[in-house]
């Protein structure tokens, strides 16, 4: 199993990742948009392989909250099928964690459903810190503002 952190020249490469493991993503792909993510500093993903067979995904972005420390959070870690438990998930979760203490990042987070056996499994088998209760997440989509 291959795990490669995605670099500024590797857009077509995220988009081959990305679709064999999320099969809407070409439907959602805005042009443009994986170059400028893989283009921006505070972004980051990795792609891992089976061969040259795409097996999962990972990627996250880096932010400074206002006491200065920086936080890295991993957005999105997902494995196809057919190579679940493997390892693919806590190596992708292993690369996320180096790159973000290489950036300088003291802290790391990421959520997971509380549904989700699996990832809370395997995040706990990585050392991962289980908050007392679990969190909820609201999403909202925000349309550009017109001017």
């Amino acid at each position: 199993m291959e795990i490669r952190q995605l670099t500024r020249d590797d857009s077509g490469v995220l988009v081959e990742v990305f679709s064999a493991v999320l099969p809407e993503f070409p439907e959602r792909l805005v042009d443009g948009a994986p170059a400028s993510f893989l283009a921006d500093p505070t972004s980051f993903a990795f792609g891992a392989w089976d061969a040259t067979e795409p097996a999962g995904l990972a990627w996250g972005v880096q932010m400074r909250d206002p006491t200065g420390r920086l936080i890295t959070y991993l957005h999105q870690l997902d494995v196809r099928e057919q190579f679940r438990r493997r390892g693919v998930g806590s190596r992708l979760v292993a690369a996320s964690m180096a790159l973000a203490r290489d950036r300088g990042s003291t802290r790391f987070w990421l959520s997971t459903g509380g549904h989700n056996d699996a990832a809370q499994s395997l995040y706990e088998s990585l050392g991962g810190e289980r908050k007392p209760r679990g969190d909820v997440n609201f999403w909202w989509e925000l349309q550009p503002t017109t001017t």
